[in-house]
């Protein structure tokens, strides 16, 4: 990725957090904001930079924390102490920044109907359905398994998107779990995030660090990992 690509993804995640449009751009240690009205801490690394928001007591305790150890669950639990809740992450951060030619199938039947996304969220375990999120997201591009004619066509795989601040496409990409392994969700990926780049948007690939599969397609589709994201929310007093 060139410096400029580089640079919106920046001014994206800048203003995610709710923090200067610069926030990114110096090459600080760490930028902090505090909030004490929030029920999140969020902590983000990207290419090299790393911002860290939540209540002025979380910041406080994270003085004495490295960067590293906030990128782990447990670094970013400890740091919520009693009042640690759902935590999401870490998730890997990588970008896309050119369109490329290899779509993988030769004339895939393609869907953009909802319905298909939906029916393909219904095939797979829930946890899968829930990281690739694709219902919530737009621009789908569902790939149809018709081998056995396009009547009777049935979701394999499903790619969408959805704008974050902007500046970045926020991808999605979910494949039915009888059909893993066989090239649809590279298909399906591939044709959302050319569609994506032709929209004048940065593509963005968010994988837990643990879906091993999902990182490897993402990179195979040409992203490039350029950062990390940790967040816990905070119960209330009581609840803790």
């Amino acid at each position: 990725m060139n410096s400029h690509q580089i640079d919106i993804v920046r001014l994206a995640w800048a203003r995610a957090l709710g923090l200067p449009d610069d926030a990114f751009l110096e090459p600080r240690t760490r930028v902090v904001a505090e909030d004490d009205d929030t029920d999140t801490i969020d902590f983000v690394v990207l290419d090299g930079r790393s911002a860290l928001t939540g209540p002025s007591w979380a910041i406080a305790r994270a003085d004495g924390m490295s960067n590293e150890e906030l990128a782990t669950r447990d670094g970013i639990r400890g740091l919520a102490g009693q009042r640690a809740g759902r935590c999401a992450g870490p998730t890997t951060l990588a970008y896309a920044d050119e369109v490329r030619g290899d779509v993988g199938q030769e004339s895939p039947l393609i869907s953009h109907d909802l319905n298909h996304v939906l029916t393909l969220e219904h095939s797979v375990p829930p946890d899968d359905a829930a990281e690739a999120d694709i219902a919530r997201k737009r621009n789908w591009f569902t790939v149809m398994d018709d081998s056995e004619g396009e009547d009777s066509a049935k979701p394999a795989s499903g790619a969408g998107y959805v704008e974050f601040h902007g500046f970045v496409a926020d991808m999605g990409v979910l494949t039915a779990s009888d059909h893993r392994r066989r090239g649809y969700g590279f298909t399906a990926g591939r044709l959302a995030t050319n569609d994506a780049i032709d929209a004048g948007l940065v593509p963005q690939w968010q994988a837990h660090v643990d879906n091993l599969a999902g990182r490897l397609l993402g990179q195979a589709l040409g992203y490039v990992e350029l950062g990390v994201r940790t967040q816990v929310r905070l119960t209330s007093t009581l609840e803790a």
